[in-house]
């Protein structure tokens, strides 16, 4: 997602997100995987390590989400008080989904480890 706005079907858009948040997931995985790690509590260090870095980035979306609503209405309320028309802005749906993806995969890998190993 480069600054230039393109066209992009419905699908890439979602392959776009799904790969970025994917990438990010195995990043967060890998450092919560390794935070847990050194711990020292071996396997149930890292399962700690990924649900927390699960629950971060989940938290994340949250305050995304949270952030973005309560500032659409003062900015609505400044701009209405100058007679400029404006309209809701949308929440910014891109950020959210890839923490949520993000977050879903440190929750899937701590769930595959903790029923294969």
């Amino acid at each position: 997602m480069s600054g230039a706005a393109k066209p992009q079907s419905r699908g890439q858009a979602i392959a776009e997100v799904l790969v970025r948040g994917s990438l990010y997931g195995a990043g967060a995985t890998a450092l919560g995987a390794g935070g847990g790690y050194l711990r020292g509590h071996g396997l149930a260090g890292v399962l700690d390590g990924l649900n927390w870095a699960g629950f971060a980035l989940w938290m994340l979306a949250g305050l995304i989400t949270y952030g973005s609503m309560g500032t659409s209405g003062a900015e609505m309320e400044a701009r209405s008080r100058l007679g400029e028309a404006t309209r809701t802005d949308g929440l910014p749906f891109t950020p959210i989904l890839m923490a949520l993806v993000a977050g879903s995969l440190c929750f899937v890998v701590a769930w595959l480890l903790r029923n294969l190993a």
